[in-house]
C-alpha cells in the first residue's frame, strides 16, 4: 500500500485576494500536476467498480468526520457557475482515497487534523466548525493555512493535505472534468483516410 503523499503533489499557495474564478484556473493547473504524479494503484482505486455512493457508509472516516470534510471541501472549491466540491461528492472520494492510498499513520493523521480543527472552532469561536457562520469559517481556514494562532505547522500540513485531496477528487469527478474543464473524448481532428507508404512512421502511442 502506498502512502497518500504519492497520490498528490504540493501546489503553490494562492494569495488571499484571488477570486474564485482565478483560483479555479490555478486549481485546474494543479489538477494536471496531480494527474502526472498519480501511481497506477491510485488510478486503479478510482476506476474500481465499488466507487463511493451518496448513501454508502464511510470507509475510514466517521459520519461526523465525513460531514466536516464535505464542509471544508466546499469552502476550498465552492459552487459558482459550476458545481462545488460537495456537489460532486469530493468528500466521499477523499474518504475512499484515504482507505485505498493512505497507510494507517496517514489516515490517523488526517482524522486527528479534523479533530483539532473542530476543537479549535469550539474553543475560539464557540461552536463546531460546521455550525459557524461562513465568514468565521473562512477566517479559521486562513489561520490554519498560514499556521497562525491557534494553529500550528502540524495543522497547516493537515490542511494542505486536505486541499490536495480536494483538488484531485474534484477534477477526477465527471462534473469537474467535463463542466469545470474543457473535455474532448478524442483530442484533435479525426482523419479517417491516411495514405500509407513504406516511409510512413507508426504512432508512438
Amino acid at each position: 500500500m502506498i502512502d497518500h503523499e504519492t497520490c498528490v503533489t504540493t501546489g503553490p499557495q494562492e494569495p488571499a485576494h484571488v477570486t474564485d474564478h482565478t483560483r479555479r484556473a490555478t486549481l485546474a493547473r494543479l489538477a494536471g500536476l496531480c494527474g502526472l504524479a498519480l501511481s497506477g494503484e491510485a488510478l486503479a482505486a478510482l476506476a474500481a467498480p465499488n466507487q463511493p455512493s451518496t448513501s454508502a457508509a464511510p470507509e475510514i472516516l466517521t459520519g461526523d468526520e465525513l460531514a466536516l470534510t464535505g464542509v471544508l471541501a466546499e469552502l476550498i472549491i465552492p459552487k459558482t457557475d459550476t458545481p462545488g466540491a460537495l456537489a460532486v461528492g469530493a468528500h466521499r472520494t477523499i474518504d475512499h482515497l484515504l482507505a485505498v492510498c493512505a497507510l494507517g499513520p496517514a489516515q490517523q493523521s488526517f482524522k486527528a487534523g479534523l479533530a483539532r480543527l473542530d476543537a479549535s472552532a469550539i474553543t475560539h469561536a464557540g461552536n463546531r466548525f460546521a455550525a459557524l457562520p461562513a465568514a468565521r469559517q473562512t477566517a479559521l481556514l486562513k489561520a490554519i493555512d498560514s499556521a497562525s494562532a491557534p494553529f500550528t505547522s502540524q495543522d497547516q500540513q493537515f490542511f494542505r493535505t486536505l486541499k490536495q485531496y480536494t483538488v484531485f477528487a474534484y477534477y477526477t469527478s465527471e462534473p469537474g472534468a467535463t463542466r469545470e474543464l474543457a473535455y474532448v473524448p478524442i483530442p484533435g481532428r479525426f482523419k479517417g483516410t491516411v495514405k500509407v507508404t513504406r516511409a510512413t512512421r507508426t504512432w508512438a502511442l
